[in-house]
């Protein structure tokens, strides 16, 4: 089974860098823009077992469909998963997790076992899509936790002076 696995270094607390995904906006914040993504209803909460977030989307503008995840193995201040319950893969696990590298600093990593739809022949057709895809839609993902987190952080320790 495919694994994609996406790594960062993070200038910010592994804390603050893991509550960010509290934010209910946090789903919004991470779809890019060029992709036709739309969270239905209320997005779920990482730390409720079995929470699920419903997103609408196409492919190529022609086939529309629901993603439904459900968050699993929530680790506080460390990891949660997505576990695809319906969608487009024949089995979808993302794993988030941030390991601290020293009170200031982490790792933030995005790790992903799927397996596309139509065995073999869905690998040998659409394998390198879908990497190539996850490679483009994370790296604009940790782009903006880095860029969000690392602002956060800063205003974080700049008021910390004030006191």
């Amino acid at each position: 089974m495919p694994r994609f696995n996406y790594e960062s270094i993070i200038r910010a607390p592994a804390n603050l860098v893991f509550d960010w995904h509290h934010d209910p906006a946090a789903i919004e914040k991470l779809t890019p823009p060029w992709e036709p993504v739309k969270v239905v209803g209320t997005p779920a909460c990482i730390d409720q077992l079995g929470s699920r977030t419903t997103l609408k989307m196409s492919i190529f503008g022609v086939i529309h469909f629901h993603w439904v995840a459900e968050h699993r193995n929530y680790q506080p201040g460390k990891s949660f998963q997505d576990v695809q319950i319906r969608g487009p893969f024949a089995r979808w696990c993302h794993t988030h997790s941030v390991e601290p590298i020293d009170e200031n600093t982490c790792r933030y990593i995005d790790s992903i076992d799927y397996k596309v739809p139509i065995g073999w022949l869905g690998e040998l057709l659409g394998g390198w899509f879908v990497r190539q895809k996850l490679k483009k839609m994370f790296a604009y993902r940790h782009q903006l936790v880095k860029m969000e987190c690392e602002g956060l952080s800063a205003a974080k320790s700049d008021h910390s002076h004030l006191t």
